[in-house]
């Protein structure tokens, strides 16, 4: 059944042939994507797959013999997710690793060569200019260009896509917001609270970001977002047992604060930027992700705020939500599961 499902896939889907194995490097986050089918992972680890369950079951040894056929000049790779579309195709997610970021870096990809002749490999690299490097028996090896001329702008674009699309971040400053709009007696004056809540929580994130980036203080990034976890679960419970009085829920913010830019720091330090550039990037982060704080405040606050005075229980629903989410992403993180979407 499965080679039926494989030959029907090749037939109709022409986007992924089974001799080809199809990559994107993306170089403003340091994800690098693999995608290919099944079978070919079959035959190179001599395993038969009889389900999808089986093939994650498999995730070590696969990206095992993934990172022993692809290799970047002093980069490692950390495998970030697995994933099975109908236990065919096969997605892997890695996080590049670098000591030293050069203009050029040699990569090296051989997957599957040695079990099929046809077997080849492409790779489109994302960099502000994006391209295509090709891989075969006869060529495994080509030369990663990368543009070192960074600006302001562009980095402050990436600390805003940052926070926006850090669902952990979004959930610890919604929720640290909503005593603020619990306890408000007009929309302008929660407005005015959030306000003291959010520039505690920038301040503090500020100042632990940048002595991160700049290594002022070291910091074990499994342990910050095991942390980050911890700061949402905290806050929660504060919002239902209000140990801390809401009128010093800055403070909370200010405390806290400092681990979640120890994580924005990890973003700005994974990136390939020289010392010529990095104050110039470090600033441009830091005002993006500013940005996008302010434009979840401004799009949620005001929701937030008619649908808790309407019904005040939607409040303890909220925190309930905040208080699973960050149960589950601490023993995701704690041991190292990677089931978590999100």
């Amino acid at each position: 059944m499965k080679t039926l499902l494989i030959f029907l896939f090749f037939c109709l889907s022409f986007s992924h042939p089974l001799n080809l194995t199809k990559m994107d490097f993306n170089l403003s986050n340091n994800v690098y994507h693999l995608r290919f089918v099944s079978y070919n992972i079959e035959n190179a680890l001599k395993i038969k797959f009889d389900s999808e369950n089986d093939i994650k079951k498999a995730a070590d040894k696969i990206s095992e013999y993934t990172k022993k056929h692809l290799k970047i000049d002093d980069c490692k790779l950390r495998l970030k997710k697995l994933k099975v579309s109908n236990e065919i195709v096969i997605d892997e997610y890695f996080t590049v690793e670098c000591e030293n970021y050069s203009d050029k870096m040699k990569i090296f990809f051989d997957m599957f060569f040695k079990n099929d002749k046809t077997q080849s490999g492409v790779l489109r690299v994302i960099d502000k200019n994006e391209y295509i490097l090709n891989f075969n028996r006869k060529n495994t090896t080509n030369i990663i260009k990368i543009d070192k001329k960074t600006s302001f702008y562009n980095f402050m674009i990436l600390g805003i896509l940052h926070i926006l699309y850090g669902f952990d971040h979004i959930t610890f400053l919604l929720t640290l917001l909503l005593p603020a709009v619990l306890f408000a007696t007009s929309l302008k004056n929660s407005f005015k609270s959030v306000l003291i809540i959010a520039t505690a929580f920038s301040v503090s994130h500020s100042i632990s970001l940048m002595a991160s980036a700049f290594n002022i203080v070291e910091i074990n990034a499994a342990l910050i977002e095991m942390l980050i976890a911890v700061t949402i679960f905290l806050t929660a419970l504060n919002n239902i047992y209000h140990v801390v009085d809401f009128k010093k829920e800055w403070l909370i913010a200010f405390l806290f604060g400092f681990i979640h830019g120890f994580a924005f720091s990890e973003a700005v330090r994974d990136l390939h930027i020289d010392f010529e550039n990095f104050i110039k990037i470090v600033f441009g982060f830091n005002i993006g992700v500013e940005i996008g704080q302010v434009i979840i405040i401004l799009s949620v606050g005001p929701i937030l705020y008619y649908f808790i005075k309407k019904q005040k229980k939607i409040y303890y629903y909220l925190n309930f939500v905040s208080l699973v989410l960050s149960f589950l992403w601490f023993f995701d993180r704690m041991l190292n599961l990677n089931i978590m979407p999100f």
